[in-house]
């Protein structure tokens, strides 16, 4: 279909030009037709209601070139700033990918009888590392600024399980897959799998102090919502987004309550595009909850020329990490699929809980024994307890196995303790837990606590299905009070030995801190999720963070 050029002849009127015919139509037939075309994708109904964001349309053209301008001359220090934040990730990615492959080639000679040739090593080494960088530019692993750490973890094995398929497949096309190839790819996968998520933590945890590392970014916004982000960043850096400051409608608003010092007042909404030009600055953070519709259409339209915006327009907590953008009628929402609705994943997870489980108290029962006799040693009394009253999934209580860690009359010295200190009382009713506490055996006790090995036991509950290796932690009677409109989340899912809040501060958090964790984590599970937790409590455990 096309405009005949006869048209021109006629501005009231179109012609459509097709092989076999042709017709006359009057501007408003033509309009007619055309809003017929595009009606299953839109609701024109809906759209004339709403307020069109045109880059430069309100200001003049003058204007609209110099924006432009601007931010072509910007494109070099965007390109610098982006290769500098991947370099490091790309070298931990590569470091751990060579080690593993290296290793595991090696072992596979050791165990073939065979000498190791060093050629295939490295051809194959060279092929598996230049397509995991392919692989990591299309699934946006370098620079990955800002991106949720799970969704990196995801992209990142697959980058990693999608590279050693086509060096299998380019192997096969070329040659002779050999047994010490087949061999040192069995063994390198799983490795990399579990090695490569490590480093690239360590690494980002190791770059993010420096002022070079990372991107720089905007808030727009002063109110709680705004200062939550930047917050948040703040004690971030390893996302990769640095906050400079904020920018917001009224310089007047935006000393920040709670803060010992303001944040950097960067300028208004209307200077947005030049704050970023002047800061070279390419990612901007808006809050718009409570903005009125003015207001927003503003901030759109200074944020259509930056070349990262994100947009937070809800203050309820829903799930993000597996949502879908979605739109109905011209409008813009999200597609939530809650996967605790799908059975196969579900199946998974707890196949993976009685293996892992299973394996892991078998390979314990060493050290348990050990611990056994040495709290037995040092302290008269079982070794062994069973904490009845524990809140399972549905709301079924059951017993919690655990070493014990407290003095055989824990229950009288706390009652004394708390009687006779204010203080330790106040933090006993705020958190239901205190930093020094006088029921813990000396020496032994506060060894196994710090490092959870108290929790070991807890394998047999995984094991018979009244726990689940990663959930939220198992809660008593006296604590549902404390989860409030959460509880029926947390009765959705098993209790686990780890969690998100014990891989995000642990003790150094409150138990509101503590409950929203738990909601969140229910909210986004996936078995992408309780793989990172688990990656998290490797680290947790082996630096004791949070721990006292």
């Amino acid at each position: 279909m096309r405009v005949c050029s006869r048209a021109q002849e006629d501005p009231n009127a179109f012609r459509l030009c097709s092989n076999r015919q042709s017709a006359w139509l009057s501007k408003e037939r033509f309009v007619e037709e055309t809003s017929r075309l595009i009606r299953p994708l839109i609701c024109t109904q809906v759209m004339s209601t709403l307020t069109t964001v045109v880059p430069g349309h309100e200001s003049g053209s003058g204007e609209s070139h110099e924006l432009r301008d601007t931010a072509s001359s910007g494109e070099l220090s965007r390109y610098r700033q982006v290769i500098l934040t991947s370099i490091p990730l790309l070298i931990g990615d590569v470091l751990a990918l060579s080690s593993c492959y290296i290793v595991s080639s090696l072992a596979a000679s050791w165990l073939l009888g065979k000498g190791h040739y060093t050629p295939g090593v490295w051809n194959n080494l060279t092929a598996v590392c230049l397509c995991h960088i392919m692989w990591g530019i299309f699934l946006g692993l370098f620079p990955a600024s800002g991106i949720n750490p799970v969704r990196e973890l995801r992209n990142q094995l697959t980058s990693v399980g999608g590279s050693f398929l086509v060096l299998i497949a380019l192997n096969g096309l070329v040659g002779e897959v050999s047994t010490n190839e087949i061999l040192t790819i069995s063994v390198a996968l799983p490795l990399t799998l579990f090695f490569a998520p490590l480093a690239r933590f360590t690494f980002r945890r190791m770059f993010a102090r420096f002022r070079w590392w990372g991107e720089s970014v905007i808030i727009v916004g002063s109110g709680r919502q705004a200062r939550l982000v930047y917050d948040f960043l703040e004690r971030q850096p390893q996302r990769g987004l640095k906050p400079l400051g904020i920018v917001d409608s009224d310089p007047n608003d935006y000393w920040l309550s709670g803060q010992s010092e303001p944040f950097e007042f960067l300028g208004t909404t209307s200077d947005l595009v030049s704050v970023c030009r002047q800061r070279n600055c390419h990612w901007v953070i808006v809050t718009i909850a409570d903005r009125k519709e003015s207001d927003v259409v503003e901030i759109l339209t200074q944020g259509s020329l930056i070349h990262n915006l994100v947009v937070l327009n809800s203050n309820v907590m829903m799930p993000t990490m597996w949502v879908e953008p979605f739109d109905a009628a011209g409008l813009p929402g999200i597609h939530i699929r809650d996967r605790l609705l799908f059975p196969v994943q579900r199946l998974v997870k707890r196949a993976m809980d009685v293996s892992i489980g299973i394996i892991a108290l078998i390979v314990s029962l060493p050290a348990l024994v050990i611990i056994a006799l040495w709290i037995k040693v040092v302290s008269p009394g079982p070794a062994f307890y069973r904490h009845h009253g524990r809140i399972g999934r549905g709301g079924r209580q059951f017993g919690a196995l655990k070493i014990r860690t407290m003095i055989t009359n824990s229950e009288q010295v706390l009652r004394e303790y708390l009687a006779s200190n204010p203080d330790a009382m106040a933090e006993w009713q705020r958190d239901l837990k205190l930093r020094n506490d006088p029921r813990i055996i000396p020496g032994i006790g506060g060894f196994l606590r710090r490092t959870s090995l108290d929790e070991l036991p807890q394998l047999w509950n995984v094991f018979i299905g009244d726990m689940s290796l990663v959930g939220p932690r198992p809660i008593v009677s006296q604590e549902v009070q404390r989860y409030r409109e959460s509880y029926p989340l947390y009765q959705r899912v098993r209790p686990g030995m780890t969690g998100l809040w014990q891989v995000s501060g642990r003790n150094n958090t409150s138990y509101d801190d503590r409950v929203r964790l738990d909601s969140y984590y229910i909210r986004n599970w996936s078995l992408w999720l309780d793989y990172f937790i688990l990656l998290r409590t490797v680290r947790t455990v082996l630096f004791r963070e949070g721990s006292y």
